[in-house]
């Protein structure tokens, strides 16, 4: 099927490469002011503008590809019964977004297919969209950040970007993005029915930052690997909005989340269920939506920190004597977790705020031990696990300060840290016979169990995926 999308969004490009329907994207460029303009002198009702504006792209492009399915696309956004536009400036957004604040307002998407400069098809959706309440200084720190993504955008927002602007949202996903999907792989399939199309099912990392964040190359990779129609991008949300934002996007669509700092503790609270693993950790980092439309919490750090062990090692026994994990953040908590649950016989536990280890051990098991930070290797001889989980010797951070002239040669050295790919403490410990294991492989396969439930596909960590997810 010869198809084109006549808009440049990257957006709505996007969302068909999801659902692997393979298209050509051309830019209409008609004169959008003026014909708005004029419909509304006409009194045009706002539906009728963005049907007419999304008739508009589709011929132009239908007439100079007459033998190609041609889909134009538009959105209008309604608030009191006037239309807002793009802003023209960032003065002009602040003023849009004062009116918006704290309001409802309603979205209209229209998408057209034709062909042979004849409309086939046409479909409008009316998604409404509650703002939130936003300060004035909110609002300028808003447009400070995210002018030059949403001054192409109706009423200049991001709603990909920024989904905690919102308090409620009553729509479909795919809709608000501005290509009504769904019904788009309804009408292809009729006309192509020896290659079905399938809607894309959706997931994302949820953090605070998150822009650094790997995972969407991660599961990018995967789901182009297996050919499933389905998309996965990272999402910044403030701790404050958490609960009320991931409650909206799962109406909206998905099935389901990775979850980062500093959100894991929120997430697990947020869900109808955890698994035990999650339980004993006190923490997710993966929430999934059942059939039956119940959240569940799950954490698979532990599982990935484990799994890369145990790749990466043919002789680590975990039940060989004790271990030593440095640190007492959110990572320490599935790995002291895993190590018990392998058969670890004893953990030291070392933090340089020792109040903080201390309550860490109180919860999980008392086979873990604190010792002071100063004290770490005065251990290493009988210890034959060591595990930093700090961010230390981190690029950008302070170096890890650890002499290692004493370790235990047959000892297992992890570093959670996978920037730089091998820190100052593996090359250490490297260079006194022990077997060295990085952080990258944990990254890399805590990320499969989340997959496998929202994509139906259980996918394989291997070099391809390492090599991409470092460059």
């Amino acid at each position: 099927m010869d198809l084109i999308l006549a808009s440049q969004s990257a957006t709505r490009r996007r969302i068909l490469n999801s659902a692997r329907i393979s298209a050509q994207f051309m830019s209409p460029q008609i004169d959008e002011e003026n014909i708005t303009k004029s419909l509304i002198a006409e009194q045009a009702l706002p539906r009728d503008i963005a049907d007419t504006l999304a008739e508009h792209k589709a011929l132009k492009i239908s007439r100079k590809n007459p033998d190609s399915w041609v889909i134009g696309c538009d959105q209008i956004l309604v608030f009191e019964g006037e239309i807002f536009g793009k802003p023209a400036s960032p003065e002009a957004l602040k003023t849009s977004l004062s009116r918006l604040s704290g309001k409802t307002h309603r979205l209209i998407t229209a998408n057209v297919i034709y062909k042979d400069s004849k409309p086939q098809w046409r479909h409008i959706s009316i998604s409404h969209m509650s703002m939130r309440f936003m300060s004035a200084a909110e609002i300028d720190a808003y447009i400070e950040a995210y002018w030059e993504d949403v001054k192409h955008s109706a009423g200049g927002y991001h709603f990909e970007k920024t989904p905690d602007l919102f308090a409620d949202v009553r729509g479909n996903w795919f809709d608000i993005m501005g290509l009504s999907i769904g019904p788009i792989i309804s009408f292809l399939n009729q006309t192509n029915t020896t290659a079905p199309f399938q809607t894309p099912k959706l997931a994302a990392v949820l953090g605070h930052p998150i822009a650094q964040s790997k995972s969407p190359l991660m599961h990018g990779h995967w789901l182009k690997k297996h050919q499933i129609s389905g998309d996965y991008f990272a999402i910044d949300i403030p701790p404050a909005r958490f609960s009320e934002t991931v409650r909206m996007l799962f109406d909206l669509g998905f099935s389901g989340f990775n979850v980062t700092i500093p959100h894991k503790e929120q997430a697990l609270a947020f869900a109808d269920d955890a698994t035990p693993r999650a339980q004993r950790i006190g923490a997710s980092n993966t929430l999934i939506k059942k059939d039956n439309g119940n959240i569940t919490a799950d954490n698979t750090d532990g599982y990935g920190f484990m799994t890369n062990l145990i790749s990466q090692s043919t002789t680590w026994q975990p039940s060989a004597g004790p271990s030593l994990v440095l640190g007492a953040g959110g990572a320490a908590r599935a790995i002291l977790v895993a190590l018990l649950d392998a058969g670890a016989p004893k953990i030291y536990l070392c933090n340089r705020t020792r109040a903080r280890a201390e309550d860490l051990a109180a919860e999980i098991s008392d086979l873990i031990e604190v010792i002071e930070w100063q004290d770490k290797e005065d251990i290493l001889p009988k210890v034959f696990t060591v595990v930093n989980s700090t961010s230390l010797g981190m690029i950008g951070k302070p170096a890890l300060d650890f002499d290692l002239t004493h370790v235990n040669p047959r000892a297992l050295v992890a570093d959670l840290i996978y920037a730089p790919l091998e820190t100052q403490l593996l090359k250490g410990a490297r260079a006194r016979g022990c077997e060295v294991v990085g952080g990258i492989g944990m990254l890399l396969h805590q990320g499969v169990p989340g997959f496998e439930a929202w994509f139906g596909t259980r996918p394989v960590v291997d070099q391809e995926l390492e090599t991409l997810v470092l460059t």
